[in-house]
């Protein structure tokens, strides 16, 4: 692994950030499938959820997510990048996150992020991404999301 000048790494973090950004926005599925690369595999299976393929299948499931939220809330903190070479990188964030849903359902999450990233000619994009809870979670994300 090679060092990961300062202008990526500010680069991917940046990215982090955004994702983060368009989750918590609630709106446009397109801001956050802008994060990702057209064929990025997003898998959410280790925590219970849906894995997708696509801008299409994170856009469908961001969808139902919206479709039954009414707050959220994303807060990284521990940014590594993890692995770099040149036009590929890994990244770790550590990630806590509440959410209420519509119908009074809550839920804190304690966990990490991954992802690993391609540098395309718009810039760096989320190739794969996945999360693990660093806390256990009651089943309120389950009944908050079924179906995922």
């Amino acid at each position: 692994m090679s060092i990961c000048p300062i202008e990526d790494r500010l680069a991917l973090e940046d990215l982090t950030v955004a994702y983060a950004h368009a989750l918590d926005s609630m709106g446009d599925v397109a801001d956050i499938c802008a994060c990702f690369t057209e064929d990025a595999v997003y898998d959410l299976s280790g925590i219970g959820m849906a894995k997708v393929t696509g801008h299409s299948g994170i856009s469908d499931l961001f969808t139902g997510i919206f479709a039954t939220m009414s707050h959220q809330a994303h807060y990284l903190s521990n940014f590594a990048v993890t692995a770099y070479a040149g036009d590929t990188a890994s990244v770790r964030t550590y990630v806590a996150g509440t959410g209420r849903a519509k119908d009074g359902n809550q839920v804190t999450v304690n966990g990490r992020y991954y992802f690993d990233a391609v540098r395309t000619a718009e810039g760096w994009k989320f190739a794969r991404y996945h999360m693990d809870f660093l806390l256990p979670v009651p089943g309120a994300l389950a009944e908050m999301h079924p179906g995922d």
